[in-house]
C-alpha cells in the first residue's frame, strides 16, 4: 500500500500509523483464504455511526482488483471505553481479552454466520482494537417481524448445540467465561439493593425468592452463553430469498451458564407471557429438530421466567449511575415481583 493512500485513509478516520498496521493485519489474514484479491492499495476509515459504548470505526479496505473488504475496527480496552460506558458497566465484570478470545477460538467452528474476525492490532496509542466483518443489518428492536424474533431464538438453539461445553474447555476463550455461579448471582442482588435504596423495602423482599431461583438455575446444565442477547446485541441481515438472517455482535459478556439466560434477555421487556410462551416454543422447538431432548414444557417455561427474574434483578443491579438504552428501559423491579408472584415464590 502507497504511502499516499495511508495518508488519504487517515483523514477523518485511523491515523496514518493505524492505517499501516490495519492493512498489515489483513494482509497476514488473507493469507490461505478462499480468495485472494491481490494487494492492498488503500484503507479507508471513518467513526461507525454505530459507535455506542467502544471506540468504533468503519473502514473500508481496498484492493488492487478493485474489491472492498468491509470491516470495523472494535476498541477491546477498558481505557478505550466512552465517560459514560465507564460509569454503566461494572468494571469487575469486564475482562479485555474476553472478546478476542471468543472471536478466535469459540465462533469460527460453529458456523453460526457470525462476523467473521480478521485479527487484532494495537494502535499507536496502545488500545487493542478487533478488526471484524462490518454487517449491513439493522438490530433486531427495529424489526416489527415477529418471525424474524422467532428465528433469533432459533439462533440460539442452534448456538447451544453447535458450541458444545466440553469441546469449548481446550479454547483459549474458556478460562477468560464468566460463570454463572452462587456467588455471581449473589453478587447482582447485594448490588440491587445498594442502588435502589429509595425501593429497599421491596428489593429486599425479592432476596428470598431470588434464593429459590438461584437454587433453580443452579441445577441447568452449563452452556455457552452470548451474555448480552438483547435485540440491541443481534443485527438483522436482510435476504433475497425473503428469510432474515441473524448475525449477533458484542461478545464482551460470553459467559457459562443456564442456556435461558440469553433467551431471557432477548424476551426481557414488553412481552406479553402468551407471546414469550410462543418464543419459548420457538426456542425448544428448534432445540428438538436438532434432536435435542427437550423439557416438559411447563418446566422450560418455569426456567424461562425464573431467568427473567435474574436478569431483571441483573439489570437493578447495574449501576447505580445509568440511563439504559430504550430496549432495555422497563420496570425491572415490578416485572421480578409479578413473576415471583406467578410461581408463588
Amino acid at each position: 500500500m502507497t504511502a499516499g493512500a495511508v495518508r488519504d485513509a487517515a483523514v477523518g478516520g485511523l491515523s496514518e500509523e493505524d492505517a499501516r498496521r490495519v492493512s498489515a493485519t489483513i494482509a497476514h489474514a488473507s493469507v490461505g483464504g478462499d480468495t485472494t484479491p491481490g494487494a492492498i492499495n488503500a484503507v479507508e476509515s471513518r467513526p461507525s455511526l454505530y459507535r455506542s459504548s467502544c471506540s468504533l470505526h468503519d473502514v473500508d479496505v481496498w484492493f488492487e482488483d478493485g474489491s472492498m473488504l468491509a470491516i470495523v475496527a472494535k476498541a477491546t480496552d477498558w481505557s478505550a471505553l466512552c465517560p459514560e460506558a465507564h460509569r454503566a458497566r461494572p468494571r469487575w465484570l469486564w475482562d479485555e481479552t474476553r472478546e478476542r478470545a471468543v472471536y478466535e477460538s469459540v465462533l469460527p467452528p460453529a458456523g453460526l454466520a457470525t462476523a467473521r474476525y480478521f485479527g487484532s492490532y494495537v494502535s499507536e496509542s496502545g488500545v487493542r482494537h478487533l478488526l471484524l466483518e462490518r454487517i449491513d443489518g439493522v438490530p433486531l428492536w427495529q424489526s416489527g417481524n415477529f418471525d424474524t424474533w422467532c428465528e433469533a431464538a432459533r439462533w440460539l438453539a442452534r448456538m447451544s448445540v453447535h458450541v458444545g461445553v466440553a469441546a469449548m474447555a481446550g479454547t483459549g476463550a474458556s478460562a477468560r467465561l464468566l460463570r454463572y455461579q452462587r456467588p455471581f448471582y449473589e453478587t447482582w442482588m447485594r448490588r440491587a439493593c445498594a442502588f435502589h435504596a429509595d425501593t429497599a423495602a421491596s428489593v429486599v423482599a425479592l432476596s428470598k425468592p431470588y434464593d429459590k431461583v438461584v437454587d433453580w438455575l443452579a441445577c441447568e446444565c452449563p452452556a455457552f452463553l452470548h451474555g448480552e442477547f438483547y435485540p440491541s446485541n443481534v443485527l438483522v441481515e436482510r435476504r433475497a430469498s425473503g428469510r432474515d438472517l441473524v448475525r449477533p455482535v458484542d461478545w464482551e459478556m460470553a459467559a457459562l451458564g443456564p442456556a435461558s439466560i440469553d433467551l431471557a434477555c432477548l424476551l426481557s421487556g414488553r412481552w406479553t407471557d402468551a407471546e414469550r410462551s410462543e418464543l419459548a416454543d420457538a426456542y425448544y422447538g428448534e432445540l428438538s429438530r436438532l434432536g435435542v431432548r427437550v423439557p416438559a414444557r411447563e418446566r422450560y417455561l418455569r426456567t424461562l421466567d425464573y431467568s427473567l427474574i435474574h436478569v431483571s434483578v441483573r439489570n437493578l443491579g447495574w449501576s447505580g449511575d445509568w440511563t439504559p438504552p430504550s430496549d432495555r428501559a422497563h420496570d425491572w423491579l415490578g416485572e421480578a415481583i409479578r413473576l415471583c408472584e406467578k410461581w408463588d415464590l
